[in-house]
């Protein structure tokens, strides 16, 4: 990807349990940078600070991300908005305060409550990028499965599917598997 579009920025999403440790966060991120990302993503707030220090500590670029968290989403029991509860709403401040203070970048806001979005956003001094987060963020995000009808498991709301590609795809699969 770093070959074909050198221009843009490149930032790796660190994979799932890569950054358990301050140690493993670090070894990670470098190896994320030696293939070609110029930054690294992580999933949490004040949960991973210790990492997020050491990996900007580091020298290399650090995103935040907060709101709903894809890796966890098992944990989280589900794909749920973020930030309707008062306690939600506070944590999500101090997570952003707290990645702020070790030196991010950028933090991404994933299915966060709108007026909670905005409110993170004219709070930091790092842009914010959202998914499905309301359009006060300074960036938006839209990921290609969600637009593509690929998991139609659950519905978004700040998406509405342009094609219903996971129909298609077992339809396809289906006639193939009658072939055989």
């Amino acid at each position: 990807m770093a070959r074909a579009n050198p221009q843009s920025l490149i930032v790796g999403d660190m994979p799932f349990r890569s950054y358990e440790t301050v140690s493993n966060a670090v070894e990670n991120a470098k190896r994320l940078v030696a293939a070609g990302a110029e930054a690294v993503k992580a999933e949490g707030g004040r949960e991973i600070i210790e990492q997020a220090r050491a990996i900007v500590a580091s020298g290399i670029p650090f995103c935040g991300h907060l709101g709903m968290l894809p890796q966890h989403v098992i944990e989280e029991g589900g794909y749920h908005v973020k930030g309707r509860k008062e306690d939600e709403h506070q944590a999500l401040l101090a997570d952003a305060d707290a990645l702020v203070q070790a030196g991010v970048f950028a933090i991404v806001l994933e299915l966060v409550t709108s007026p909670v979005a905005k409110e993170i956003t004219q709070r930091v001094p790092v842009p914010t990028i959202g998914i499905g987060s309301g359009s006060d963020c300074d960036g938006q995000i839209l990921v290609t499965p969600d637009l593509l009808g690929m998991l139609p498991w659950f519905s978004l709301k700040h998406v509405k599917p342009k094609l219903n590609a996971a129909e298609q795809m077992r339809s396809v699969i289906q006639e193939w598997k009658n072939l055989i």
